[in-house]
């Protein structure tokens, strides 16, 4: 249907399409989807490139030449593509810069987690936490305690050391070498339990395995009841930018460790995807 509007009293009233104009209309439609489809895989391919010619995008996407070189033409007149520094060589333009920049802006994990966190208590059953650093601690931005009866207590807005939590030894993991460095010089190795890490080349010793395993444990070094697995949420850049644990009382989850630990490693990296990383193209920060 179309629209016309009535000069007698300026109503809208809906006009039949004839036949042919319906048939025109979807072809149309068809048309417009089908290059808006090739267009957004010559971003996609150029994302994941330093630079190709018109032949290599073509032979990328699947389109030929004439078409791939008139949809590359649009796409550098909208400023999505450009040449500079060496013709014929395209890159991602301004115009797809600021579109990821607005689209990581609008992203903020505290928006986005929770939404994976809660179907990682219906994978887990137990208590997940999302946390931020702050210092030498982190600080628990968000929390559900799940649905089991006895569970391990943490209220929003708490704050835990890194050296003895998931969290934070998941953080530690995630960082540069020498940004990882100048925090752990800075931490006071506070005992709570015996089974606390006390000093630095322990927890180093600890680093090294959770960077080795993919998601970090705490068992019962805080809360001697209790053990934890985390995993490092990262943004768009690769760096660390929060952690998510999941906790339980230790002899309901402890032999469930490992399996838990791979859940939590997985679901810190769906979330670090939508913030905008992709390992594929941007590294993990940490230098180790």
């Amino acid at each position: 249907m179309s629209e016309l509007i009535d000069g007698r009293d300026n109503e809208v009233h809906d006009v039949p399409l004839s036949g042919t104009e319906v048939g025109n209309t979807a072809v149309k439609d068809r048309t417009a989807a089908s290059a808006l489809d090739r267009s957004l895989s010559i971003l996609d391919f150029l994302a994941t490139t330093r630079g190709a010619t018109t032949g290599e995008i073509a032979s990328a996407v699947r389109v030929s030449r004439s078409t791939t070189y008139r949809l590359v033409e649009r796409l550098r007149q909208r400023g999505y593509v450009d040449d500079i520094g060496r013709a014929g060589v395209w890159h991602l333009g301004p115009a797809a810069a600021r579109l990821a920049l607005a689209a990581v802006q609008s992203s903020d994990v505290a928006q986005i987690a929770p939404e994976y966190l809660r179907m990682l208590v219906q994978q887990t059953r137990e208590s997940v936490n999302l946390g931020v650093p702050r210092g030498t601690e982190m600080v628990f931005i968000y929390r559900d305690k799940g649905p089991q009866t006895v569970a391990v207590h943490g209220d929003v807005g708490a704050r835990r050391p890194m050296h003895c939590t998931s969290v934070g030894k998941a953080y530690l993991a995630a960082l540069p070498e020498g940004e990882r460095e100048q925090i752990m010089s800075k931490i006071v190795y506070h005992r709570f339990t015996p089974q606390t890490i006390t000093t630095r080349e322990e927890l180093e010793e600890e680093i090294s395995r959770t960077i080795a395993r993919g998601w970090s444990e705490d068992r019962g070094e805080i809360d001697p009841s209790s053990t934890c697995c985390g995993a490092a949420i990262r943004d768009n850049l690769g760096r660390p930018v929060a952690a998510i644990s999941v906790a339980g009382v230790t002899d309901r989850i402890g032999p469930e460790l490992s399996r838990i630990g791979a859940v939590v490693a997985s679901t810190a990296e769906a979330i670090s995807r939508r913030l905008g990383y992709d390992p594929a193209i941007t590294p993990p920060s940490t230098g180790s």
